[in-house]
């Protein structure tokens, strides 16, 4: 497993198996409570004992953090399964933590509004977490059954949003872990939708995805610029319907090191066969990762970080 990234004797982020999740609808959409509320049981149910720390910035609570408690996560229970209509970045976290000095750690669960139709979904716990494989394709169950507008599974890096300032830290990770995840959950958005993005629109530019991962998946809304048969390694999982497409890198995630040499091939097709929804790379350099003026070098490195599977 990497070792936590640092900033100076700080532990900035750390690894962790991730699902990124961007679905159609705010989250008092039926449709959307109901997917997520069978992913945060699961969640709960599997990482309930390690949780320390509930934010919730909804009608009536102001998002202070305070402790877990079965009443607490009883009330959030409740509310997940009947939600209200929120400010765009207004929701829920809820994580573990060390002492009362640190930002939340992993095991992780975050729930946002963004703009007035999608609701974001960020899970992320232990790589090496018991019988993860189980917990991920329960996830993805669960995400099946959603609204879709893109999501990602796998490995990366998690950053508490306590350390948000310090995003810019992350795409100097993708030089060693190919195939990690490490945007953070509302950075992309913007890119994900025309209506939404600070910049304008040239050219061909297109709305895209968020990222490529172990598992991706996208939304209808894509699909119609993507073939209907796909030429892949025999070890990538296609599930496609009218409502989604899902596709696996083989059967399970892998973190792309390219000290050790791992193979990265069948993350370099996928990558290939979704060039046409790929998120805008002039949005992604202006604004992913702090930006192109967030530090010396830093247009580069968003760059090797936006093409490392190609």
């Amino acid at each position: 497993m990497p070792d936590p990234l640092f900033y100076g004797d700080e532990i900035a982020a750390l690894p962790a198996f991730r699902t990124l999740a961007y679905l159609d609808g705010p989250p008092d959409d039926p449709r959307v409570a109901a997917a997520v509320g069978a992913m945060f049981e699961a969640f709960v149910a599997r990482f309930g004992d390690d949780l320390g720390l509930i934010s919730r910035r909804l009608v009536g609570r102001s998002g202070k953090p305070s402790k877990v408690t079965p009443k607490a996560l009883k009330d959030l229970r409740n509310w997940i399964g009947a939600p209200d209509r929120l400010d765009s970045g207004a929701g829920v976290r809820l994580g573990s933590i060390n002492t009362e000095e640190l930002p939340p750690a992993i095991p992780w669960f975050r729930l946002e509004q963004r703009y007035d139709d999608q609701t974001m979904v960020e899970i992320s716990v232990s790589p090496d977490a018991p019988s993860l494989l189980g917990f991920a394709d329960e996830i993805a169950d669960d995400l099946a059954t959603a609204p879709m507008i893109c999501a990602a599974q796998g490995f990366g890096f998690f950053l508490p949003p306590a350390h948000d300032s310090l995003n810019w830290l992350l795409p100097r990770l993708s030089t060693r872990y190919k195939t990690a995840l490490l945007h953070t959950l509302d950075m992309p958005s913007c890119g994900l939708r025309r209506a939404h993005s600070a910049m304008p629109y040239t050219g061909d530019m297109q709305p895209g995805i968020a990222d490529i991962g172990w598992r991706t998946f996208i939304g209808p809304e894509y699909l119609d610029r993507l073939p209907k048969t796909f030429d892949l390694p025999a070890d990538v999982t296609i599930a496609a319907s009218d409502a989604m497409l899902i596709l696996t890198a083989g059967k399970a995630p892998i973190w792309g090191d390219a000290i050790l040499g791992e193979d990265i091939e069948i993350y370099r097709a996928i990558a290939a066969a979704l060039s046409p929804v790929r998120y805008p790379y002039a949005i992604a350099v202006h604004q992913n990762f702090g930006g192109d003026t967030a530090a010396a070098g830093q247009a580069d490195l968003i760059e090797a970080q936006y093409h490392r599977l190609d």
